[in-house]
C-alpha cells in the first residue's frame, strides 16, 4: 500500500520529512478502530499509505491539492474516535491535526472561541472558566475534538439548558478541491467570527448535520464555537487521586437530583414538566450499566456488584441544577421540581445510589467517564438511538430496541441487562430528546455482527412504523433515505459536485452506490 511514485516527494516538500511518515509502525495504529472490529471485518485491513500532520490551513490546501494531483484518497480526522477515520481502501493517507492544536482567540463580551481542529473541550474549558464561560461536552469524553463534535452532531451535557447543535459560527473550511471556503459572518469581508449565519445562502447545513460529512466533503480546519455563562469555580473542582476522582461544586449554586420514577413514560412526562417550567441545567435518564461502570475501579469489582446493582437501578433521572444567577436560583428550581417529582410519584433515591450516581453532575459539566465504559466486556455501543424527535417518541423508539437486545443476551452475545434502562437526553428545555440504550459485548467478529445487524434492524422497524429512524452512517443512509423524501439522493449529488474524484474520505457522508441495492435483473 505505498502512493503513487512523486506523491509522498511532494508531501514531504510541504511538510517537512518529520511530518510525514509511512513506517508500518506508525501507519498500523491508525488502522484499527475499537468499534470498527465489531462492525466491519476489514478494520485493520488496510494500513495508511502514510499520515501527514499540517501545521496550518495553507498546508492543508496544499496536502488535498496534492492528492487530487495524484489521485490518492484522504481522510481528515480530529482525535480519531469513530469508525469514519480509519481506511478501508488501499492509498489512503490520514491528514492528523495534531500540531493544529491552538485556542486562537476567546471572546468574553461575544462569548465565543476560536479554536483548531485538535483543541480538546477540557483543554478549551480550562480556558474558559478562567474568565466565567464554558461549553458543553459530550459523553463522547472531554477528550475528543471541539470542531469534529460540533460537525458531527453536536451533543453535550449541558444540551438541556445550552442546546444541540447550535455552537457552530464562523468557519474555514478547506474543499475538497483544496479551495479555501469562509461561511457565516467569515465569508463577509471584516466580518469575523461571531456570526454562524449570514446573508444570502448558508452553507453551514452542509458542515454540520446530524452526523456531519465525516470527512467525505474536505476539511474544517478553523471554527468558531458559541460560550455560555458559567457560575463555577475558576478551576474545575477535581478531587481525589486517579482512578477516584470526583468533581465537587459549592453546594449553595450546584445541586443534583436522582430521582426513581414508578415507569419510563413517567420519566418522559417529568422531562416534560422540567423543561416546561424551565429549571435545570441538566437532565438526563441514566442507564444502569455505565453508571455502574463509572464507578468501578476495575472489571471484577463491575462483574461482583452488576447482578445486584440491576435490580436497584431502573427509571433513574438525574436533574442537575446550577445558580447561573445567584444562590437564590438553586432554591427556587429545586422548589418547583419537588413538586414535579410528588406529581409524577417519584423518589429521591437513598443514600446508596445516590454515592453511585452522584458523579453525574460533573460529568454533565465536563465528561471523563467514557473511557471506563469499555471496561465490562471489551466493546460496548448504543443499538439504535440518536432518533433526534420529542421526548414521547425517544420512549417509544426504547420499547423498538429492548426486544432486539434481550435476544441478543439469551443467545450470549451481549451482557444481560435486565433493567431495560437507556440514557435518554433532554435538549434545549425538552423540545426535542433521543435515547441511546447502551450494551457491552465481547470483542469478537460474532458479537459484533449481532450488534450490526441489530442496529440495522432498529432502523428499519423505526421506519416501518412510521418513525424517526436511529442514526443512518454511511451506506446506511441509503435505508433511511427513501423514507425522508430520498434526502440520500441530494447528499450524493453535493458529494459528486464537490469531491468529482471521490478523494476525500471516499464513502461519506455516503458511498457512491447502494450496497443494499438488489442485484440487477440478468
Amino acid at each position: 500500500m505505498s502512493l503513487p511514485k512523486g506523491a509522498y516527494q511532494a508531501l514531504e516538500d510541504v511538510l517537512g520529512p518529520e511530518n510525514i511518515s509511512d513506517d508500518p509502525a506508525i501507519t498500523t495504529a491508525y488502522s484499527y478502530m475499537w468499534l470498527l472490529y465489531i462492525t466491519h471485518a476489514q478494520s485493520g485491513k488496510y494500513r495508511p499509505a502514510a499520515v501527514v500532520l499540517p501545521s496550518s490551513t495553507e498546508e492543508v490546501q496544499a496536502i488535498i491539492r496534492i492528492a487530487n494531483r495524484y489521485g490518492f484518497n484522504y481522510i481528515p480526522v480530529g482525535s480519531n474516535l469513530l469508525p469514519p477515520t480509519i481506511p478501508v481502501r488501499p492509498d489512503t493517507v490520514i491528514i492528523d491535526p495534531k500540531r493544529m492544536n491552538r485556542i486562537l482567540d476567546i471572546d468574553e463580551k461575544n462569548m465565543y472561541a476560536v479554536v483548531e481542529p485538535y483543541v480538546s473541550y477540557a483543554q478549551l474549558q480550562a480556558e474558559t472558566h478562567k474568565v466565567g464561560l464554558t461549553i458543553t461536552t459530550p459523553e463522547a469524553g472531554s477528550q475528543v475534538s471541539v470542531v469534529a463534535n460540533n460537525m458531527f452532531q453536536g451533543m453535550g451535557g449541558m444540551a438541556h439548558k445550552f442546546g444541540y447543535n447550535r455552537g457552530i459560527l464562523g468557519v474555514d473550511w478547506v474543499l475538497p478541491n483544496g479551495d479555501l471556503l469562509k461561511i457565516g459572518s467569515r465569508g463577509v469581508p471584516n466580518g469575523g467570527w461571531f456570526w454562524g449565519d449570514c446573508a444570502g445562502l448558508n452553507l453551514k447545513g452542509l458542515v454540520r448535520a446530524d452526523t456531519g460529512h465525516c470527512g467525505g466533503l474536505g476539511m474544517v480546519t478553523t471554527m468558531a464555537v458559541k460560550l455560555f455563562s458559567y457560575p463555577g469555580p475558576r478551576v474545575f473542582p477535581c478531587e481525589g487521586a486517579n482512578p477516584n476522582f470526583v468533581a465537587k461544586f459549592p453546594e449553595d449554586r450546584f445541586k443534583i437530583f436522582l430521582i426513581d420514577f414508578p415507569s419510563k413514560k413517567k420519566v418522559g412526562d417529568a422531562m416534560y414538566d422540567i423543561g416546561q417550567c424551565e429549571i435545570g441545567a441538566a437532565v438526563h435518564a441514566e442507564g444502569a450499566n455505565w453508571i455502574l461502570a463509572a464507578d468501578c475501579a476495575s472489571v471484577e469489582e463491575f462483574w461482583k456488584r452488576w447482578p445486584d446493582f440491576q435490580k436497584k437501578w431502573k427509571n433513574i433521572l438525574a436533574v442537575t441544577i446550577a445558580g447561573f444567577s445567584s444562590a437564590r436560583q438553586v432554591e427556587y428550581e429545586e422548589k418547583v421540581l419537588m413538586e414535579i417529582i410528588k406529581e409524577h410519584g417519584g423518589k429521591l433515591v437513598d443514600e446508596e445510589l445516590y454515592k453511585v450516581g452522584y458523579n453525574a453532575m460533573g460529568e454533565a459539566f465536563r465528561t471523563g467517564l467514557s473511557n471506563r465504559l469499555y471496561r465490562p466486556a471489551g466493546d460496548f455501543f448504543v443499538m439504535g438511538g440518536f432518533g433526534f424527535d420529542s421526548l414521547d417518541h425517544a420512549i417509544k423508539s426504547s420499547e423498538i430496541f429492548w426486544p432486539i437486545i434481550e435476544d441478543a443476551y439469551k443467545r450470549g452475545l451481549f451482557v444481560e441487562d435486565t433493567t431495560k434502562s437507556d440514557w435518554i437526553n433532554s435538549y434545549q428545555m425538552g423540545h426535542f430528546s433521543e435515547v441511546e440504550p447502551i450494551v457491552y459485548f465481547e470483542h469478537d467478529l460474532k458479537a459484533g455482527e449481532a450488534f450490526l445487524l441489530g442496529y440495522i434492524k432498529t432502523i428499519t422497524d423505526a421506519l416501518a412504523k412510521k418513525m424517526h429512524p436511529s442514526w443512518p452512517l454511511g451506506a446506511m443512509n441509503y435505508i433511511t433515505g427513501p423514507a425522508m423524501c430520498n434526502y440520500h439522493e441530494l447528499v450524493l449529488g453535493l458529494k459528486k459536485l464537490l469531491d468529482p474524484r471521490m478523494t476525500s474520505n471516499p464513502g461519506y457522508p455516503l458511498p457512491e452506490t447502494n450496497p443494499f441495492a438488489p442485484p440487477p435483473e440478468k
